[in-house]
C-alpha cells in the first residue's frame, strides 16, 4: 500500500520525467522511484512501478510512435523493473493509439528472448486488442505461427487459450489456423495444439469430438501425435484410431498409437465406473 503522500511523490516525479528528462533523452527512469523507502523481497514493489510507469504512459500514448527508442532502452537496460515498466507502457499504448504500436510490438515479439514478459504482453496488450476487434487483430496474431521464435509460440498458446475462454466462438478460427500447422510442427507447435484441444474439450466437446472423427483414419504420424497427445475422455472412435495405429508397420506412428492405447484404456476404465 503506498501512502497518499508517496503517492502525489511519485505521479509528480513521473510528470518531471517526462517533461524534463525524455526530451533530453535521459531514459534513467528509475531516478523516479529509485528513493521509495520500502522494499518487498529487496525489491521495489511492483505497486510502484505501475504507478509511474501509468503516469508517464498516460502523457506519451497519444504519440506513441515518438518513443519507440525510450522503450526499448528500458526494456533492455533497465532490468527486471524495465520490463515491467514497458509492459505497462505498452499496453496504454495499444488501448490509445493501436495502429501506431501494433506493428512495433509484432517486432518487439519476434525476437522477444523473455518468456514472462511475452506472456504479459499478450495479456495486457494483445488480448485486449483482440478481444475487442477480433476481426482485425486475430488474423494478424494468426501470422505469428510462422514466426521461428519458441518464446514467441508458447505466449501464443496462452493467448489462444484465454481467447476461447473468453469467446467459445474463436475456437473455429483458431483452429483452423493451428490446423495448417500439423505438417512438419516444432516442439512448441506441438505443445500448443495438442494444449489448445485440451482446452476446447473443456469449452465446446463437440467441436473436440468432431476433430477427431475427421481425421479417424489418418496414418500421418505428426498428426496422430498431437491428437494422441490431446486425448482427454473415451469414444469408441478414438479407441479404434489409436488401435488402427497400433498395427502400423510405421514406428513412429505404432509407437504413438501403443501411448494412445494406454490413455484412452485410462479414459475408458474412468468412464464405466461413472456409469456404474
Amino acid at each position: 500500500m503506498i501512502s497518499l503522500d508517496w503517492k502525489e511523490r511519485l505521479k509528480k516525479d513521473s510528470i518531471d520525467f517526462y517533461e524534463r528528462k525524455l526530451p533530453e533523452k535521459d531514459y534513467d527512469i528509475d531516478i523516479v522511484y529509485n528513493a521509495y523507502p520500502q522494499r518487498i523481497d529487496n525489491k521495489i514493489p511492483q505497486a510502484v512501478l505501475n504507478l509511474v510507469s501509468k503516469t508517464i504512459a498516460t502523457k506519451i500514448a497519444a504519440n506513441a510512435d515518438k518513443y519507440f527508442d525510450f522503450f526499448d532502452y528500458i526494456d533492455t537496460k533497465k532490468g527486471e523493473n524495465g520490463k515491467i515498466i514497458f509492459v505497462n507502457l505498452i499496453a496504454v499504448a495499444c488501448k490509445k493509439k493501436p495502429e501506431l504500436i501494433f506493428p512495433y510490438l509484432e517486432k518487439k515479439l519476434s525476437k522477444i528472448n523473455n518468456q514472462k514478459e511475452a506472456n504479459h504482453l499478450m495479456d495486457k496488450a494483445i488480448f485486449p486488442l483482440v478481444k475487442d476487434d477480433p476481426d482485425t487483430y486475430l488474423p494478424k496474431v494468426l501470422n505469428w505461427l510462422k514466426q521461428t521464435n519458441p518464446i514467441l509460440i508458447i505466449a501464443l498458446e496462452h493467448l489462444f487459450i484465454k481467447l476461447i475462454k473468453y469467446d467459445k466462438s474463436l475456437i473455429k478460427k483458431i483452429f483452423t489456423k493451428l490446423e495448417s500447422s500439423w505438417f512438419s510442427p516444432t516442439h512448441e507447435l506441438i505443445l500448443l495444439n495438442y494444449r489448445f484441444l485440451k482446452q476446447v474439450y473443456k469449452l465446446d466437446k463437440d467441436f473436440y469430438l468432431n476433430v477427431y472423427y475427421s481425421y479417424q483414419n489418418t496414418r500421418n504420424p505428426d498428426f496422430a501425435n498431437i491428437l494422441c497427445e490431446a486425448i482427454v475422455c473415451y469414444d469408441p472412435i478414438i479407441e479404434e484410431m489409436v488401435n488402427n495405429w497400433c498395427k502400423s508397420g510405421n514406428i513412429k506412428l505404432k509407437r504413438v498409437g501403443l501411448h494412445g492405447q494406454k490413455v484412452i484404456k485410462k479414459y475408458k476404465k474412468k468412464a464405466e465406473k461413472e456409469d456404474k
